[in-house]
């Protein structure tokens, strides 16, 4: 009797467990949240670069840059023609026989790759970029570097889902110093002196002469060095 018993309990505890297995749920994965996670309920991964410090590298070879340009070229005039378009004239200091002994370059125009970026008639400077360097040439300056732009890390930073990345507001520009009537005035003037004393400079060298006028101070300074001939 007792075996009878112990034989019915051993197979109700089978049936209950195989009634358990039966009923157990699967295992939950990951491929069940796949159509929440596509729609990014949250907002997607946001990824922040993070700026560096520019590298000693980058200020070298800015450096560089500035000092292969002095080597080539040298500020001599900036005008501004009867149209209102700024020009700057440069000397080729490496010209060869054949070569021009003079550029003038509007901003936009190239020579030998250095492409002229801006002109400030106010500062008697202008910035050409070499090779993606930019490298400032002034009237009474060597060419210097401009200032180098800050470098991006190259691991970014990562934040999690959620976040947004708050607008930067641009620094202000400073407020360039306005010149008055007659400072402008002044600032043409010896811009003009400065351009005939280059033009004066061109004809004494044997190049051709640039379309700028000569006082006739000038002239006759130039037919008594015996560079040009008396005017009848």
């Amino acid at each position: 009797m007792r075996k009878i018993c112990r034989l019915g309990l051993l197979l109700g505890y089978g049936l209950g467990v195989a009634a358990f297995a039966e009923e157990a749920p699967e295992a939950y994965g990951t491929d069940r949240y796949a159509l929440i996670l596509e729609r990014e309920p949250f907002g997607q991964e946001l990824v922040i670069e993070v700026p560096t410090v520019t590298p000693v590298q980058e200020i070298k070879a800015a450096q560089a840059a500035a000092k292969a340009a002095e080597k080539e070229l040298r500020l001599c005039f900036i005008f501004e023609t009867t149209a209102g378009e700024i020009r700057a004239g440069f000397q080729n200091k490496t010209a060869k026989p054949g070569d021009p002994k003079s550029i003038m370059l509007g901003v936009g125009e190239s020579f030998r790759g250095m492409q002229l970026l801006s002109v400030d008639m106010a500062e008697s400077s202008a910035t050409l970029d070499r090779d993606g360097v930019r490298v400032n040439f002034s009237l009474a300056k060597a060419p210097t570097p401009a200032a180098a732009k800050q470098a991006v890390a190259a691991t970014p930073r990562r934040f999690g889902s959620g976040f947004r990345a708050q607008p930067q507001k641009p620094e202000p520009k400073p407020k360039e110093p306005e010149l008055t009537p007659e400072q402008l005035k002044v600032r043409r003037e010896e811009i003009q002196e400065n351009l005939r004393q280059y033009q004066m400079e061109v004809i004494r060298a044997g190049m051709p002469p640039l379309p700028i006028p000569l006082t006739k101070e000038m002239d006759d300074q130039l037919v008594t060095e015996g560079i040009l001939p008396p005017s009848n």
